[in-house]
């Protein structure tokens, strides 16, 4: 598995072999206070991945995300990593939902702004996502 970025807020990898992109967020994360820009920059990065890489899968595990998408970081993570997964044309991407409530609504919200003919399956055990993916 090839680490593509690992610090305090997210962790992105890329496996080769089952050529999936997974994001997971880390426990810090519930106490980082990101800019609009910050989180936009992240969720970039995350898309310029995808399309570089150009995974069949796509894993996001955001058990651990702490913060909080306002509308139009709602709206621009929609637009950009949607269009990064079409772009690669991602097969299967998987969704692990936040456990705090309310950043759960605000990914709630990120999902209804999703405007495409691909599937973005969301869970709540990371099991479930994996076994979605490879099972």
């Amino acid at each position: 598995m090839k680490i593509l970025r690992d610090d305090e807020l997210l962790k992105i990898s890329f496996d080769e072999e089952k050529k999936l992109i997974w994001t997971e967020w880390n426990p810090k994360s519930f106490k980082a206070s990101l800019s609009k820009d910050e989180i936009k920059n992240i969720n970039k990065q995350i898309a310029d991945y995808i399309v570089e890489y150009n995974p069949e899968y796509y894993l996001a595990d955001q058990r651990q995300r702490g913060v909080v998408y306002t509308i139009d970081i709602q709206e621009y993570i929609a637009k950009v990593l949607v269009a990064a997964v079409e772009k690669a044309n991602v097969k299967k991407t998987a969704i692990v939902m936040p456990k705090d409530y309310i950043v759960r609504l605000s990914n709630e919200q990120t999902i209804n702004e999703i405007d495409s003919d691909k599937d973005y399956n969301y869970f709540n055990d990371f099991d479930k996502a994996w076994n979605y993916l490879f099972g």
